[in-house]
């Protein structure tokens, strides 16, 4: 899964594969999730400047794992 670098306070990238609907987010600190799931309209949100702020809830709604 490629990932992007995204402009963010939290978050400095994120990744999406179509197929299994996952994505992943990493973040600032340090910290990589993969979240199950996911439409497509919501990675596209988070590639939007400073994304946590909008959509952060509705992505943590989603089951997530910590993989880095």
């Amino acid at each position: 899964m490629q990932m992007h670098p995204i402009t963010s306070t939290n978050v400095s990238a994120v990744g999406y594969d179509p197929s299994s609907r996952r994505m992943r987010v990493q973040f600032s600190s340090g910290g990589i999730y993969e979240y199950s799931d996911v439409d497509e309209s919501l990675y596209e949100a988070m590639l939007q400047p400073f994304p946590w702020r909008r959509v952060g809830r509705v992505v943590r709604a989603h089951a997530n794992r910590r993989i880095g």
